[in-house]
């Protein structure tokens, strides 16, 4: 007899029902199930969300954080002993509910700006904290990420060497046969060649070529010009091919190619022959950076170029030099990306600020710029805070290479002069730890770079209390001197010599018993430094001995002015430059107009005579940059009268020309912009700087010349920065950036350290260098930050961590494993100096949050994992219990021979 009863009771108990329908499920546990349980072996804990919360306000705790050296709390609970998956968990936690309360305190409305940047100051830095804490986090079987688990990362990208192959002009004629704008077909180009030890010179008639000049007609006569120089063997006879044609020389060659849609002139390199080309002849030109201050916006720097010098100058804008504010940019993108507008326009690049302070000029056009930015600049990445940046330009205004001096504390450029074998030298201010020195006081800077942007020295003077530099030149035998005030005293002048190398051989003092500072250097005609000062109230002209600075050749006194530049003449003339509101010392060209003019006092070589011309409107005036060409004297300066038209903006730029022999006042040319305040107006002449390179689209000067391939160089990178790399977790091993250091070579570096345990490669991407280190097979790879000062992974956008493969369940392991991978995702730059921005950050931290709390709760068995262990089948149990009740349905149907 069948024992129906029972059986449906059964199915009563499996299935919650005394039908035969399926429906809810007692617990049925599968062998699989209980594998995969066995493995949770982590004991029971409270995790801190759980505990009470903290009775502090939120404004007390927010003081708490801001004063915490560090905002990784490590546990010193004995239940939490030995368990360093939860410790990493919890830890996590509690730095993240920091950053939390930092972040939504933020995003309050009414927030005072005072206030955001103490919050963003303190959150920047608990971020780090927190980065640096979980890359070298402890865990067994949890692994906590800062961005995203990882199996590869890739550094920033950096431009490398173009010193050979073809070099792209830019597109000037919409037809490839139109005659070209701005030639006469009377021009004369000059072409010179090098290579090795062998140098060459041809020059190009343009009115011997058919007319008028094509870019078709003007490359073929370069072109021919260049095939015309023999190869010669010893004895000085034209070399001969197989045919009997002379062997030309120099291979390199010009061509006709299209650039964004226009015609231009390129130029193809042969192995390493360098070209130059320039017009002879040409007219000067002007080349000024000012920058522009808009409401709330932070400043960039715009670099224009003045023509026709002799009649009304005439200015384009040609570059813009702007950091870019890498959180402030990222938060306008993510708010871009969270709105519900679907018209709102995509955000770009948010600048930071950025400011010029001074230009040069070399023979072959090319332009550096000095200034101080807090911003990303070229593949320089920012900390945040002020650093001196350097920009090269070629004669067109592009940009050629654009570097950071990469201070781990605060850095500002200030001027800047060019060595004979074209070097560049800039001087400064550096705050904070640098090249050995930890002052918290602000020393004077001196840094020599090559002209292909390769740093030779760095050299910083420090005295008791704060010091700044203003001027920096170099002497006739290479001499180095670096001016401004030191802090000694209350406050003097100061003036030091450095030899090319940038040892420090005297200084000197200048003490009036008042506020002193030098302002402006410059070497006179007969090789003497002469010295713009300002003593108590009166600015003076010193000339000292080049040699021995000691001695004093003399002095002329300019009177209760404010004098900023200097300018000397190739007859020897001086020439100084600033704002005064009282008559210059000497003769009197023309009146001064009332309230500050701007002012140009002509000084005799001996500095026994003086004659001074007025620049003045109705308002406020004064000349910030002054130089010479020939006998004429140009000076740049700003506004807020008419003088030359109307007031355009609240503060105008201008350019003035002044007859360097009478000082009669010449042309102006008044530029500015609705709302917007120009900056100091800094100028550089450049010689012959006005032809016909431009028209072609080419620049002046070397077409190829060598661009340094260091990371040294191309970032903010020092030498002696580090980072350090761990092999599964053994000893650390510290990298260490060189001078010269390339990616190639930090590579084979990095190569030495994994053997065959990952793979390094330095890929192209966008058409820039990478280093990309990923991992392999079983091998667990970990990267560590340098010490805050020297960090080399922020610098190459490295993200310190574990690179590991994610290992995948074995044969007979589990489908289910305590710990895992988890990502935060806080790779992003965040702001919190704007509601939205902060806002933001706020959402971003309670999502790691809540990707914490998921990572400890991978430690531990729940039903859930039980489902995914058998495989779930939502609302009617597991694939597993669903199985075992399909059993007992088909065991009734048999007993009871009924179907159900």
């Amino acid at each position: 007899m069948v024992n129906i009863s029972g059986s449906l009771i059964g199915l009563s108990i499996l299935s919650g029902s005394n039908t035969l329908a399926p429906g809810t499920f007692a617990a049925i546990e599968s062998s699989a199930v209980r594998l995969a349980r066995a493995r949770f072996t982590t004991p029971a804990t409270t995790p801190p969300w759980k505990e009470p919360a903290p009775k502090a306000s939120v404004s007390s705790q927010i003081e708490a954080i801001k004063r915490m050296r560090t905002i990784i709390e490590t546990s010193t609970n004995p239940k939490l002993a030995g368990l360093p998956d939860v410790q990493t968990s919890f830890t996590a936690f509690k730095a993240l509910e920091k950053l939390r309360l930092l972040a939504e305190t933020a995003a309050k409305p009414g927030t005072p700006e005072s206030d955001r940047k103490t919050l963003q100051t303190a959150f920047a830095k608990g971020m780090a904290d927190l980065q640096a804490f979980l890359s070298k986090a402890p865990g067994n079987l949890l692994s906590l990420h800062f961005d995203q688990p990882s199996r590869a990362v890739q550094s920033i990208g950096v431009a490398a060497d173009n010193s050979s192959g073809e070099v792209a002009g830019t597109g000037v004629s919409a037809a490839r046969d139109a005659p070209l704008a701005g030639l006469t077909g009377n021009e004369i180009l000059r072409i010179d060649l090098s290579k090795y030890n062998l140098s060459a010179s041809v020059t190009v008639d343009l009115s011997q070529t058919p007319q008028p000049p094509t870019l078709d007609s003007v490359a073929s006569a370069l072109n021919a010009a260049i095939a015309s120089l023999p190869m010669l063997d010893a004895g000085g006879n034209p070399v001969l091919d197989g045919d009997g044609n002379v062997r030309p020389r120099w291979n390199s060659s010009f061509t006709v190619g299209k650039t964004d849609g226009q015609w231009g002139l390129n130029f193809q390199a042969a192995g390493v022959e360098n070209v130059a080309i320039d017009q002879i002849g040409a007219p000067d030109r002007l080349i000024v950076v000012s920058g522009q201050t808009y409401d709330d916006v932070p400043g960039t720097v715009k670099v224009m170029r003045f023509d026709d010098l002799l009649g009304t100058p005439v200015h384009q804008t040609v570059a813009t030099i702007g950091g870019i504010d890498r959180a402030a940019t990222a938060a306008a993108v993510a708010g871009t990306k969270a709105s519900t507008d679907k018209d709102a326009p995509v955000q770009g690049d948010v600048y930071a600020q950025t400011e010029a302070r001074a230009i040069a000029t070399d023979a072959q056009g090319f332009s550096y710029v000095v200034g101080t930015t807090a911003g990303d600049l070229g593949y320089s990445r920012s900390d945040g805070e002020d650093d001196l940046f350097l920009t090269k330009l070629d004669s067109e205004g592009k940009i050629v290479w654009q570097r950071t001096l990469g201070a781990a504390g605060e850095a500002k450029g200030a001027a800047i002069s060019l060595a004979a074998n074209g070097d560049v030298i800039v001087a400064g201010t550096v705050k904070g730890p640098f090249n050995g020195s930890t002052s918290d006081d602000t020393d004077m800077l001196v840094v020599r770079f090559s002209a292909n942007g390769d740093e030779q020295f760095a050299t910083s003077l420090g005295g008791l209390g704060d010091d700044s530099a203003n001027a920096v030149t170099v002497g006739a035998d290479g001499s180095i001197y670096v001016a401004g005030k030191t802090s000694t005293g209350g406050s003097d002048g100061y003036v030091a010599r450095l030899d090319a190398a940038g040892k420090v051989q005297e200084r000197r003092v200048i003490d009036s018993g008042g506020a002193d500072t030098i302002s402006a250097l410059a070497i006179d005609a007969s090789g003497n430094l002469l010295m713009l000062t300002r003593e108590g109230t009166n600015a003076k002209i010193r000339s000292l001995d080049a040699a021995a600075l000691s001695i004093d050749l003399g002095s002329f006194d300019l009177g209760t002015v404010d004098a900023r530049a200097i300018a000397v003449s190739a007859s020897g003339q001086i020439a100084v430059a600033g704002s005064t509101s009282m008559t210059v010392t000497g003769a009197q060209v023309n009146a001064i107009n009332g309230g500050r003019d701007g002012f140009v006092t002509r000084i005799d070589a001996g500095l026994t005579s003086a004659s001074t011309t007025y620049i003045g409107s109705a308002a406020d005036d004064q000349v910030d940059s002054i130089g010479f060409t020939g006998d004429m004297l140009y000076v740049g300066g700003r506004t807020t009268g008419a003088l030359n038209g109307a007031l355009r903006g609240i503060v105008d730029g201008f350019v003035s020309r002044i007859d360097g022999l009478t000082g009669a006042l010449g042309a102006t040319s008044q530029f500015g912009i609705s709302g917007v305040e120009t900056e100091p107006v800094r100028m550089a002449v450049s010689i012959g700087g006005g032809g016909i390179t431009g028209a072609l689209g080419l620049h002046r000067g070397t077409m190829n010349a060598p661009d340094s391939s260091s990371l040294t160089a191309r970032t903010n990178m020092r030498a002696g920065d580090s980072f350090s790399i761990r092999m599964d977790g053994g000893l650390p091993r510290t990298v260490t950036i060189e001078a010269g250091e390339t990616l190639e070579t930090l590579a084979d570096k990095i190569r030495r350290i994994t053997g065959a345990k990952a793979v390094i490669t330095t890929p192209k991407l966008n058409g820039l260098t990478t280093l990309k280190i990923e991992a392999k097979g079983v091998y667990t790879l970990e990267l560590i930050a340098g010490s805050t000062s020297v960090d080399a992974l922020e610098k190459l956008n490295l993200k310190p961590g574990k690179i590991a493969i994610p290992k995948s369940p074995g044969p007979k392991d589990p489908k289910v494993l305590p710990g895992g991978s988890y990502g935060l995702g806080l790779g992003a730059t965040f702001s919190l100096m704007s509601t939205e921005s902060a806002g933001i950050a706020a959402k971003k931290i309670n999502s790691a949050i809540s990707m914490t709390q998921t990572a400890y709760r991978s430690l531990y068995w729940d039903e859930s994992k039980a489902a995914l262990v058998d495989g779930s089948i939502s609302g009617r149990g597991s694939a597993y219990q669903q199985a075992q009740l399909a059993q007992y349905k088909a065991a009734l149907s048999r007993l009871t021979g009924v179907s159900q």
